[in-house]
């Protein structure tokens, strides 16, 4: 049984982030196989699956049919979070499943949204990490940009490298909406820069700052600055296959400097498995994988880079 902390103040979990693209990077894989080397290090650990219309994170871990789901705390069957962790094989690790069966909660309210974020964090553990759906929905990216540690997953093909720079690029236009909200004249600006033909011409953040800097002034512009800055996302690269392959982090890295004004981290990379795929699609609990396989072993340089 695991003992709880006398005192809620004791710890609170750090959250991690894990989202890119369009599906099919591997994005649940990383997601798990950092979650079980950060149970191993000891650290009380619980995978959340926030893809609220397609979930599948527990099938990787033999889950089959979940008793408990985010749709039962959005309905309010529970108090919190805590009450619908599942616990798993690995020892340390948790799970809270995603809403699969409720199509509506695809979309959710944005009250519904808080009270996810807010049951997050308030879960009893050291870590929190959070496995989005595909793509750069606003429910993904606020789910992105609420973490202390914001992780980026991509492969080494062209589309999921395009992919990967509009999901920051999404994120940083995102949080300019959101702190611009009491500026009706600073936020038409963004709406209008969001559109990569649009007529003021403005191609880059940086070109969107100096545009703000005449509209608005040095110390709004130095406050945007500073909050935009703090999207600092780790690159992990997926499914390498060789050297050449490992450089696609480093592609998005460079692209976003000169284009968004952030500065991610080009993190490393995980090797193809072919062990590891025949797992996924055979639909065989990677609990059950061996640890001495080289994408473990990738996932371990990795998770240890970040804790």
């Amino acid at each position: 049984m695991r003992e709880k902390h006398k005192d809620s103040n004791v710890r609170k979990p750090k959250l991690w982030a894990v989202g890119g693209g369009k599906g099919g990077v591997g994005k649940s894989v990383v997601s798990l196989l950092l979650a079980f080397w950060l149970a191993r290090k000891g650290k009380q650990t619980i995978l959340v699956d926030t893809d609220l219309g397609g979930a599948n994170l527990h099938t990787l871990l033999g889950i089959k049919s979940p008793s408990r789901t985010l749709n039962d705390f959005i309905a309010k069957k529970y108090d919190s979070l805590e009450e619908i962790c599942i616990e798993s094989e690995i020892e340390n690790l948790r799970l809270i499943c995603g809403a699969s069966e409720v199509l509506s909660l695809a979309n959710p309210q944005f009250a519904q949204k808080v009270k996810i974020i807010q049951g997050v964090l308030k879960l009893d553990c050291d870590y929190v990490i959070l496995d989005l759906g595909g793509g750069a929905s606003f429910n993904f990216l606020d789910f992105f940009l609420v973490s202390h540690q914001k992780i980026l997953v991509l492969t080494p093909q062209p589309t999921s490298i395009q992919n990967a720079y509009g999901f920051m690029r999404n994120a940083v236009y995102r949080r300019l909406t959101q702190l611009s909200r009491q500026m009706p004249s600073l936020q038409a600006l963004v709406k209008t820069a969001m559109n990569p033909k649009n007529e003021l011409k403005v191609r880059t953040i940086k070109e969107l700052f100096q545009s703000i800097h005449d509209s608005d002034g040095e110390k709004v512009i130095e406050g945007l600055k500073k909050e935009i800055q703090k999207i600092e996302p780790a690159i992990i690269t997926n499914m390498t296959r060789d050297t050449k392959d490992k450089n696609a982090g480093r592609i998005v890295q460079l692209v976003a400097e000169k284009y968004l004004a952030i500065h991610p981290l080009d993190l490393g990379s995980v090797v193809y498995d072919k062990h590891l795929e025949k797992m996924v699609s055979g639909m065989i609990p990677l609990t059950r994988l061996d640890r001495s396989c080289e994408a473990v072993a990738c996932a371990y340089e990795l998770a240890t880079k970040l804790m």
